[in-house]
């Protein structure tokens, strides 16, 4: 079914439509007024004065603070480097104008060299102290004279790290900012919000963030100070992966060079083997920590120096073992040494039990005796060799236990 419009109608509504075209035409204005309000309102600036008639009544300046991206940390020579913006805004009475003067324009974009904008100075540094001062981001400005800037830029701070947990560690850096040639009686700021606004960040790989904090204070000469506080905590699912598993897996495999047999060969080069992996790991620790005592040093740091210094004791006892392996038997024990051998032999119950089936007519060790006798036959059947499996034994349960104190003692000191 079709519908008929008379045509009386039709005209109606395209009347209407033109008419309301028309009226929006006529609200909209043109680049001739954009460029007639700025000629006047830039006629006879002065950008260098600080806006304000009244010089009593400090100026009032909102801020905020946005955190896009964190670029890098690094510890070793205590570089912090992010990217971010600050949202200012203020009033400049000479920047108002009536908008019905210029076809209801109410914005305009004026660049910051135009006008006065605040001198904000990041006083920590990294590299120079500069300002922000780029033409790349023109200052929005309202017929109310209402000026807002957002300044985005690349900051690169100092921030000594603190690597006592290393990797288990929590970092707090700040990026301090003045306003540079105003005292408080001047300049009012007002922070929109007492954090970082991180709606606009994006997460990075090694570098979790805890808290935020933004806060305003007088330092030196009275200038207010705009502080940035970080709290940052490192991820460490890839530290654990490659650095502290493989660290301690090289440290239990330690004590496991007194089983493999003397006559092999094999135990001097297995561990001076594992002792240069050790100097590896220092060196990878040292490359990415700083160079400093303050406020203390890495506890992985003090691991690895205690893990090359049992390194260094087992090497030792190594060659101590070999040398008690390759003793002649026709050198004779001393007696403490015999005695200890057949009290561990009854300890243990090792291998030293087959000599129980070739002792005969030996005499009844008496528990209650403090002192034992054993009999010709036993002091026959203790070599050199039993002397030198004890020995092995004993450094195997040094080293075992000496591997599982530090784990321990390095979990609890940095979890």
């Amino acid at each position: 079914m079709t519908y008929y419009m008379p045509p009386f109608y039709t005209s109606t509504i395209v009347c209407f439509l033109c008419i309301s075209g028309w009226c929006h035409v006529l609200h909209a204005y043109m680049l001739v007024d954009e460029q007639n309000l700025e000629t006047t309102l830039l006629s006879g600036y002065n950008a260098n004065l600080q806006p304000g008639f009244n010089r009593s009544v400090p100026l009032n300046i909102s801020v905020t603070f946005y955190l896009f991206y964190i670029k890098e940390f690094l510890e070793y020579n205590g570089k912090f480097s992010v990217n971010g913006a600050f949202l200012l805004g203020w009033n400049d009475e000479r920047l108002q104008w009536n908008s019905n003067a210029f076809n209801n324009l109410e914005k305009t974009v004026i660049p910051q060299r135009k006008i006065w904008i605040p001198n904000i100075v990041n006083i920590n540094s990294f590299e120079g102290i500069s300002a922000f001062e780029t033409e790349l981001m023109p200052i929005e400005v309202f017929s109310s004279g209402t000026c807002s800037w957002f300044p985005y830029q690349s900051f690169d701070v100092i921030c000594d790290a603190d690597v006592t947990k290393y990797p288990f560690d929590t970092q707090y850096c700040t990026l301090d900012f003045y306003l540079w040639g105003y005292e408080m009686e001047l300049m009012n700021i007002q922070l929109k919000r007492s954090n970082v606004d991180l709606s606009m960040y994006n997460k990075h790989g090694v570098w979790e963030i805890l808290n935020t904090q933004l806060n305003v204070n007088a330092k030196s000469r009275g200038f207010p100070e705009i502080n940035v506080a970080l709290w940052l905590k490192r991820r460490t699912d890839y530290y654990i992966a490659s650095l502290i598993i493989p660290m301690f897996s090289i440290t239990l495999l330690m004590g496991f060079v007194f089983l493999l047999p003397p006559v092999s060969g094999e135990r001097v080069g297995f561990i001076t083997t594992v002792s240069l992996s050790y100097i590896v790991f220092l060196t990878i620790i040292q490359d990415k920590l700083p160079e400093s005592s303050e406020p203390s040093l890495s506890v992985i740091g003090y691991i690895l120096m205690i893990c090359m210094l049992i390194g260094t004791l087992s090497t030792a006892l190594v060659i101590f073992g070999l040398r008690i392996h390759d003793m002649p038997n026709d050198k004779p024990i001393p007696n403490f040494l015999r005695k200890i051998v057949l009290f561990k032999c009854g300890s243990f119950t090792a291998p030293f039990n087959r000599r129980s089936s070739k002792i005969e007519n030996s005499q009844i060790i008496e528990h209650s005796d403090i002192k034992s006798t054993f009999t010709e036959a036993e002091e026959e059947e203790v070599d050199w060799t039993d002397v030198g499996n004890l020995f092995d034994r004993l450094c195997l349960m040094f080293c075992t236990m000496a591997c599982v104190v530090l784990i321990i003692a390095y979990i609890s000191l940095v979890i």
